[in-house]
């Protein structure tokens, strides 16, 4: 009955129900490998659709249902590419090749930097496929890349905004199993051969083929991200990988979205052979061409089959039975709930569709895959997570000038002005990045403790296979230590990382502008005092501007760029750039106190502490904001940044902007009573024992400020604390603080952690609707005073109801 139910598929390839049941017969490579007889019958019915490659796209249609014919329509209307036979025909993406009797099927868009896989080169793949099924010359198939550094980078994002509809998402769905299907199930081996990144759709692609082999380079990436775009591996990664690694491995790649290297990847069964950097290009080519031969062994199968099962030996101890099974899932349930807090719903419903598929055939799996695309795909956290996105890739292309054209300056050797906790980290972040980092402190005691912070982040990349124990030690070996300026007089770029005074910082700027070279860009990672100020110390006050990590750096994502009054033009673009470079995403900001981030969430704190005032417990404020989605509470974030900082911040901040700026004196009793938060082992919580707990001791030190209160619901309390954080914001926009609310969106997810399913703290305005946010601005302002009174922007944009993002 097998053989029969094969031999019917081989009549009609482009029959989804029939190739994606074939393709379920992948898990058994030997039967796949049997039928030369095969071929024949496949090549009979592809005949008449081997003409041309559009005819060959649309020849197994005309076998289709109505119902089919309807859903491929409205696919093509969502994303918006017309079927019309007078569209000019998008120049091809996809190359074939045969050598000594191997396809070499080579992925290039024209144009592109990157491949991807958008509608027409999935019906150009679909087309192919229905040419290769019918070719008797292949023993085996290599699927390429052209690309320098990039095998398939995932599905096309842009088209993700265009669908609306549920039946869409599913339908699109459905299209590509089909068409990975034909993949996993043609007649002779294929072999995906990746190089550089593999991600989402790529990586599902390599999935469906019956090998993959990688070169092992650091540009090398394998993953499936698609949770952070707010949806599930919707084109058979919910179900191949799974089946091919293992339930727990596989929600381990599916739920933290992460991306592995070629080297993790082989451990974990998903790669079979490794390619080592070094080979050149044309020995990788070679080996990948001798794999192919090497597959069509009968021993070489049975052996990477071997490699396998080695490498997923605790699914055969845990999954194959049904008790396994359960406590396998409850756990990663638990695990999704904890970190999300059931706020993004993809990792649910991607435990779901594992679960549910590996209990059924692959067919059906792929059936409850494609049903929770749909679902995702339309959602509201999708929608948000897209557009942040979208957001973070146009700042890729973003230098913060605009019109910019010039030359980007490169910084090959650098410096850095204390050792302290900021310090070190910078300097352990350069020297990740392999730049030479010269680091200068007041004496070797403080040079050591810099050395020492820096060698801890190694250490954890180390251990989390990030590193190898030989590159942790060469790359801490670019960091050199003084207590004089020696070594600067060759540094293209210095990060001054010293203590939160203007006149301290004003004289070392002085001093080291005698001492760097004239090209040589000075950055302050001051956090809210004037760069402009600083800059007039120095001759060169166009190369001075402000690059404002946040704390701890290695983590965090977001840079500031400070422009000065008299920044230049090509400083800002060349540490825009330089960020960039560091892995970090960076923000161009108008040299104003608090700058962005610490400007719009020192209001957000301070209303915190004025509930507190008003007999609000530290746990409840704190649970209501982490309710709303963020990833602490303001009390606990005064502990987590030292309070003694924010009480310095609040003060730089009142003297510019006075009454609306007023810091609540709580601050300065923490202070005072030296509770400074984590640091000194007591703030608003303690932190002397094994769990954090709020400090009754903290009513006792500012008892004279707390007045009683009735208590207040947990929707007053976010929306007194988000909204604070609007109103500031809408200054900022109207100070022209930043260019675009792109930027705030960005630094309020990047340097704060605004929760990104809410799309931003502007998104999040717009969805409210600005006439609601007036409304609630101005029913606050009468109860607490004229901290709420709305800013004059939000007040013009409530007459039109208009948005911050038209």
């Amino acid at each position: 009955m097998a053989e029969d139910k094969a031999k019917a598929e081989n009549q009609n390839a482009a029959e989804e129900k029939a190739a994606s049941s074939a393709a379920e017969k992948k898990d058994a490579p030997a039967e796949k490998k049997k039928p030369a007889r095969k071929t024949t019958a496949r090549k009979t019915a592809a005949k008449s659709t081997k003409k041309t490659t559009e005819a060959a796209a649309r020849a197994p249609e005309k076998k289709k249902t109505t119902a089919r014919k309807k859903t491929t329509v409205k696919k093509s209307a969502q994303t918006g590419t017309s079927t019309s036979p007078e569209k000019k025909p998008a120049a091809p993406a996809l190359s074939l090749s045969v050598d000594d009797g191997i396809g070499v099927l080579t992925f290039d868009m024209p144009g592109k930097a990157v491949n991807v896989l958008d509608e027409n080169v999935i019906n150009e793949l679909d087309a192919l496929l229905d040419e290769l099924v019918t070719r008797d010359d292949l023993k085996a198939l290599l699927i390429t890349s052209a690309k320098e550094k990039n095998f398939i980078a995932g599905a096309d994002i842009t088209a993700f905004d265009r669908i609306r509809d549920q039946a869409e998402g599913e339908a699109i769905s459905k299209h590509v199993h089909r068409i990975f299907g034909k993949l996993s199930y043609l007649p002779y081996p294929t072999i995906a051969v990746i190089h550089g990144t593999c991600v989402g759709g790529g990586t599902e692609l390599a999935l469906a083929c019956t090998y993959r082999i990688a070169r092992d380079m650091p540009a090398t990436k394998i993953g499936l991200p698609e949770v952070k775009l707010g949806i599930l591996p919707g084109w058979g990664g919910t179900q191949r990988l799974p089946r091919l690694i293992g339930i727990q491995k596989a929600l381990d790649y599916i739920l933290t979205g992460r991306l592995v290297s070629a080297s993790k990847a082989y451990r974990d069964g998903l790669i079979d052979r490794i390619i080592p950097a070094e080979f050149p290009d044309d020995y990788a080519r070679k080996t990948a061409l001798d794999f192919a031969r090497e597959v069509q062994k009968p021993a070489a199968r049975k052996k990477i089959e071997a490699r396998r099962r080695k490498s997923n030996m605790q699914a055969l101890l845990l999954e194959k039975n049904p008790l396994g099974r359960r406590i396998l899932f409850d756990q990663a349930r638990k695990t999704v709930q904890k970190n999300t807090k059931g706020h993004y719903p993809a990792p649910m419903k991607a435990i779901e569709a594992v679960e549910k598929g590996m209990s059924t055939s692959l067919s059906e799996g792929l059936a409850v895959e494609a049903k929770f695309l749909g679902e995702l795909i339309v959602s509201p956290v999708s929608k948000n997570l897209v557009r942040i996105f979208r957001m973070t890739e146009d700042l890729k292309k973003d230098y913060g000038v605009d019109g910019f054209s010039g030359e980007v300056q490169k910084f090959s050797r650098a410096g850095v002005l204390g050792a302290g906790i900021m310090g070190g980290g910078i300097a352990q972040l350069l020297a990740y990045n392999d730049i030479p980092v010269r680091m200068k402190d007041i004496n070797l005691a403080a040079i050591g403790k810099g050395m020492e912070q820096a060698s801890k982040v190694f250490a954890t990349a180390v251990k989390k296979r990030k590193l190898k124990p030989a590159d942790m030690q060469r790359k801490l070996g670019l960091i050199s230590g003084t207590t004089d300026y020696s070594g600067f007089e060759k540094v293209d770029l210095v990060i001054e990382a010293i203590i939160e005074k203007m006149e301290v910082k004003k004289a070392v700027f002085k001093e080291l502008d005698g001492i760097v070279p004239e090209h040589a860009v000075l950055a302050s990672n001051t956090s809210s005092l004037s760069v402009t100020e600083m800059a007039e110390a120095t001759k060169r006050p166009g190369k001075v501007a402000g690059l404002h990590f946040f704390n701890p750096v290695h983590k965090m994502p977001l840079v500031e760029v400070i422009r000065g009054e008299k920044t230049a033009d090509d400083t800002v673009a060349s540490l825009v750039a330089f960020s960039r470079k560091l892995g970090k995403t960076a923000i161009v900001v108008k040299d104003r106190p608090g700058f962005l981030v610490n400007r719009i969430l020192s209001p957000y704190m301070n209303e915190a502490l004025l509930l507190l005032e008003q007999g609000q417990k530290i746990e409840a404020i704190d649970k209501a904001v982490v309710e709303f989605g963020m990833p602490m509470g303001p009390l606990t974030l005064y502990d987590e940044v030292g309070i003694d900082v924010t009480h310095k911040v609040a003060g730089i901040l009142h003297q510019a902007f006075g009454d609306k700026a007023v810091p609540s004196p709580i601050l300065e009793k923490m202070v005072d009573a030296g509770r400074l938060g984590k640091k000194s082992g007591s703030g608003f919580y303690q932190y002397n024992r094994k769990e954090r707990q709020p400090d009754a001791e903290v009513y006792r030190v500012i008892a004279e400020h707390i007045s009683a209160g009735e208590t207040l619901p947990a929707f007053e309390i976010q929306e007194r604390c988000i909204l604070v954080m609007i109103n500031e914001a809408a200054r900022c926009l109207e100070e022209e603080i930043v260019r675009h609310p792109r930027d705030v969106d960005i630094g309020m997810i990047f340097g704060t952690g605004f929760p990104p399913f809410r799309g931003g703290l502007l998104t999040y305005a717009d969805n409210l609707g600005s006439s609601k946010v007036v409304e609630l601005l101005e029913k606050y302002a009468e109860k607490y005073g004229d901290r709420f009174a709305p800013a004059s922007l939000l007040q013009d944009m409530a007459k039109g109801d208009k948005k911050f993002f038209e």
